[in-house]
């Protein structure tokens, strides 16, 4: 299940709370991640913070109770978990610019859509192909992203290229799930054989325009992107997965064979998910690039 999904996963369960009290930790849970991360993942995704979803969903469904019904509104903050008649008249007026009271009087609108990753971010497959491949989907394109980057060559290249991407990240101050930031790597050069140990690996982390590379090592790119198949890897019992990462690109040849796609021009990806104190902690989503046939 790559993370797409299992942000879907809670979403859905959201969906089916909005009159109960959400506990975001059992929805981070539905996630299979740490709550730090989901925040971060939740809203790279989404857009919005898991909690303003929330809030912004709840009231959607509260307008029509609102302009329609006779309940007090009291009745309708409490339908919806809301503390009070006054905090709910808060929430409503930040999210649609009116008083409840207001749009009760002139019969207002205002709807906020339920978010579906799934139909968001991914294409349409075939059935059979779904069935024998649940595991790998199709996004329909990652928009380029301006990232910060470094790039070490040598022996263990991923922990020394992250070690110097986190030291220039604390140097900043920037925390990444605080900032909700996005980290892919992907090797540079690839080695040769499975015996080298020696070759290069490249960490990218998404930065907006207001942060500037001042590293003599770390500079700043825009990472392009394009249409690419996912699938999820997760640690092997030893806590290895490199392993596990051979076996999925095994897996994503075949599939390849059974699809309606070719392998694309752009640059294959690994996107790392989970961190604590900008170290990573495990998980990984592999991207590989692909074009139609």
């Amino acid at each position: 299940m790559n993370y797409y999904e299992r942000i879907q996963r809670s979403i859905d369960y959201i969906e089916n709370n909005l009159e109960n009290k959400i506990d975001l930790q059992i929805v981070a849970q539905e996630a299979y991640m740490s709550l730090s991360n989901y925040y971060r993942m939740f809203f790279a995704l989404v857009g919005y913070t898991v909690k303003e979803y929330i809030r912004c969903r709840r009231i959607s469904l509260a307008v029509p109770e609102v302009v329609k019904s006779s309940l007090p509104l009291i009745d309708i903050a409490v339908l919806y978990d809301f503390e009070s008649g006054d905090s709910f008249s808060r929430a409503f007026k930040r999210i649609t610019g009116s008083m409840p009271s207001d749009f009760r009087k002139q019969d207002k609108s205002y709807h906020f859509e339920r978010v579906n990753i799934m139909d968001k971010y991914f294409d349409i497959q075939d059935k059979e192909l779904l069935e024998k491949y649940p595991d790998i989907k199709v996004l329909k394109e990652l928009e380029p992203i301006r990232v910060a980057y470094y790039c070490y060559y040598g022996k263990e290249p991923e922990t020394r290229a992250f070690a110097v991407m986190t030291s220039w990240l604390n140097n900043l101050g920037l925390d990444i799930n605080e900032q909700k930031l996005r980290i892919f790597g992907y090797n540079n050069p690839s080695p040769s054989s499975p015996d080298q140990e020696e070759y290069g690996y490249e960490v990218c982390v998404t930065i907006d325009d207001s942060v500037v590379a001042c590293d003599e090592h770390v500079q700043v790119k825009m990472l392009s992107g394009g249409l690419y198949a996912v699938t999820s890897v997760s640690q092997g019992d030893n806590g290895n997965m490199g392993p596990e990462i051979e076996k999925a690109w095994v897996r994503f040849s075949n599939w390849m064979k059974d699809s309606k796609y070719i392998y694309g021009k752009h640059q294959w990806l690994e996107e790392h998910l989970g961190f604590d104190d900008n170290q990573h902690t495990g998980g990984i989503d592999l991207y590989m690039p692909v074009a139609e046939k």
